[in-house]
């Protein structure tokens, strides 16, 4: 069976009244250390769509995250869900890679990637079939996201140049969601802890939302994302 797109499953669930709720995969970060541990993805993967995930992503970046792209492979393979391949991309092959392995979409992050690079590699991955979670944290690179037309931007709390290891917060998605123009999917990434976290998040403005070291380090992940999706609907 088909997948929906992510923009797609994403609107879906906001229809339906259900938090779009993005959760993510990452094998460890350099704040928070290991983080899926032992589990096995796949099953990982499973659950997290079971307790009410509308979408997955998956880190595969190797060398901070501690990711590979069989990893993407295998939870593509085990959801009926989208999912959204995460990692540093710069190389057209990074690019093709993510759809041999069944991602639904691919993330470009603005803050690593150069106008001439990001552009080629937006419209690359659209002619593959992949949509396009730009990212961006600050207003130049939502100034710079926009001159790629896309139809998913992400919001990063915090600041990947930093790894992620700074205290950003939701003030970020606060700040820019509402500037980003009608009709283009917004989905607030990172330093999501709480239900008041997205509240605040959806309130202002974004679409859906991308939770994962709080998910991952749950003692009982999918009553965690049920608490979530339960008190964070606006």
């Amino acid at each position: 069976m088909k997948k929906d797109s992510l923009s797609a499953a994403i609107l879906g669930a906001k229809r339906r009244g259900i938090l779009p709720l993005v959760a993510d995969i990452k094998p460890s970060s350099p704040r928070d250390g290991a983080l899926v541990g032992l589990r096995d993805a796949a099953g990982l993967a499973r659950m997290l769509v079971e307790a009410g995930a509308c979408a997955l992503s998956v880190v595969t970046e190797a060398k901070h995250f501690g990711g590979n792209l069989q990893t993407l492979g295998r939870v593509c393979a085990a959801v009926g869900v989208p999912v959204l391949h995460k990692d540093f991309f710069s190389l057209s092959e990074q690019v093709e890679e993510s759809q041999k392995e069944g991602a639904a979409a691919v993330l470009l992050i603005l803050a690593m990637t150069p106008d001439p690079i990001s552009s080629a590699l937006y419209h690359l991955a659209r002619e593959l079939g992949l949509e396009v979670v730009v990212e961006v944290h600050t207003r130049q690179e939502l100034e710079r996201a926009l001159a790629l037309s896309p139809t998913i931007i992400g919001i990063n709390n915090r600041d990947i140049l930093r790894l992620e290891t700074d205290a950003g917060d939701v003030r970020v998605t606060e700040e820019l969601a509402p500037l980003v123009p009608p009709g283009i999917v917004k989905i607030s990434e990172s330093s999501l802890q709480t239900p008041d976290d997205i509240l605040r998040a959806m309130m202002a403005g974004a679409d859906g939302v991308l939770v994962g070291t709080a998910i991952l380090q749950a003692a009982d992940p999918a009553a965690f994302i049920s608490r979530l999706i339960y008190g964070g609907r606006a």
